[in-house]
């Protein structure tokens, strides 16, 4: 049974907001607080709900939209890529992921505190199966690769 380009652009848009919604649900229901990096690597992501669903209304060919994915893809593994070396210590922080507070005194620290909220991206707060977020994103990322590879494959 062949399916039709519909299926497999809902069964992509099924799959991108299923890891939007994972990401959501481990924030706010597990209240697991995501780093910048972790952030960074929900916008591709974004991008691909909404050119998926662009393309029921007809603005871009097929082969143009599973290309661009693969795009959005490399982009997404090049982030996790670099958030797995900043867990591992390999590359640095970006200022974003740094608890740089500056405060002088002691009510300072705890205003700044109350008011800063940034994680590092040095910390892995949650794992599954022994794997960081970002380690998953990055192996999820070569997945889609070959699933949208795929798509190409056999696409007339």
């Amino acid at each position: 049974m062949k399916a039709s380009r519909t299926q497999v652009i809902l069964a992509l848009l099924f799959i991108n907001i299923s890891i939007l919604l994972s990401a959501y649900y481990i924030q706010y229901v597990l209240k697991v607080p995501p780093c910048p990096m972790c952030q960074y690597q929900r916008i591709p992501y974004y991008l691909a709900v909404v050119v998926l669903g662009v393309f029921f209304f007809n603005i871009i060919d097929f082969k143009k939209l599973i290309l661009f994915l693969i795009f959005l893809s490399f982009i997404n593994i090049a982030i996790s890529f670099y958030h797995i070396g900043i867990e591992q210590g390999f590359f640095t922080e970006l200022s974003s992921c740094k608890d740089d507070l500056g405060a002088n005194n002691t009510q300072e620290l705890l205003k700044k505190l109350s008011n800063k909220g940034i994680v590092s991206c040095k910390e892995v707060s949650f794992r599954i199966f022994g794997f960081s977020l970002a380690t998953l994103n990055f192996l999820v990322n070569i997945a889609l690769i070959l699933f949208y590879s795929f798509i190409l494959k056999y696409e007339k």
